[in-house]
This record gives C-alpha cells, sequence and structure tokens, in this order.
C-alpha cells in the first residue's frame, strides 16, 4: 500500500509538473533594457555637446613674432637679465628670461612681483599679436627646470595706466 501511495504522489507531481510547462509563461518586457539604453545614449548626447573643442588659433606671421620678440629684448637691454628664448606654439607662446642669481622672493609675493615686472600692459599694441593665446613668462637662474612660471593675461592686468 506504501508502493501505491509513494506511486500516486509521484503521478501527482509529474502530472502538475505538465500543468505547469502548458500554461503560457508570461514575456518579460524588454522596456528596462530599453530605457537602460535610451539613458546612456542620453549621456553620451549631453556629454558630446557639453564637450568643448579646442580653440583653432591661425598660425602667428613672423611679423608677429618679430614684434614679439622685439618687444621682450627690449626689456632687457640694460641691466643683467636676460631674454634666453621665446617659444611659439599655435595656443601658447612662451618667453624664457635668465637671471644671474635667484630671486630672493618666494610664493604669491614672487609670483605679483614677476607678474607686474615681466607682463606687458594692456595698452601695449603686443596684445593684439597675442590675441587669445596663452602668454607665459619663466624666469630662471641656472636651470629652465628650477625657474619659475608667471602668465600674463590681458583680463587679469590691474595695474593703472597714467
Amino acid at each position: 500500500m506504501s508502493e501505491s501511495l509513494k506511486h500516486a504522489q509521484w503521478a501527482k507531481s509529474v502530472e502538475r509538473k505538465h500543468r505547469q510547462s502548458k500554461v503560457k509563461k508570461a514575456k518579460k518586457s524588454p522596456l528596462p533594457i530599453c530605457a537602460a539604453l535610451a539613458c546612456v545614449l542620453l549621456s553620451a548626447g549631453f556629454y558630446y555637446a557639453s564637450y568643448e573643442k579646442p580653440k583653432e588659433y591661425p598660425p602667428l606671421s613672423a611679423a608677429a613674432k618679430q614684434r614679439i620678440s622685439q618687444f621682450f629684448a627690449k626689456q632687457f637691454l640694460l641691466g643683467q637679465w636676460r631674454l634666453n628664448k621665446i617659444n611659439y606654439s599655435s595656443d601658447a607662446i612662451q618667453v624664457y628670461v635668465q637671471t644671474p642669481s635667484k630671486i630672493a622672493l618666494e610664493g604669491e609675493a614672487l609670483s605679483q612681483y614677476l607678474h607686474y615686472a615681466l607682463c606687458p600692459v594692456a595698452s601695449k599694441r603686443i596684445w593684439q599679436d597675442i590675441k587669445t593665446r596663452e602668454l607665459s613668462v619663466y624666469v630662471f637662474s641656472h636651470s629652465i627646470r628650477k625657474g619659475d612660471r608667471t602668465v600674463c593675461n590681458l583680463e587679469s592686468d590691474e595695474r593703472q595706466i597714467n
């Protein structure tokens, strides 16, 4: 009798499984996958739209380079500071000035001194050649790598012209 009971339970379980397999399973909605894909595409679009393209600068003419070189060369005719070199790139101008010894200032005082002493005032014609390029002046005594740098901006020049 127990054997027929076991067979009956087994038959019921097989029949139950057979009925469950016949019941159509509901298909999962593709909505979550589509929503995730849409979010990724939307965020990629926003990133691309907000990405700043690099500024295109027209190349400096030979005459403009000569005027810039002459401007800085005149600054160091007298005294012991010397114009070492000027590097021109598409978006920046780097001026290297050599001093006989290290300047005795540090930190913000040195930065302000270099900016005031070496950057051209806003009224100078040189800014028409520089335009929006970054003008950096490097001051060093023995090694360019161990020098100090100031960035000259037309907008940040606070000097008063008399």
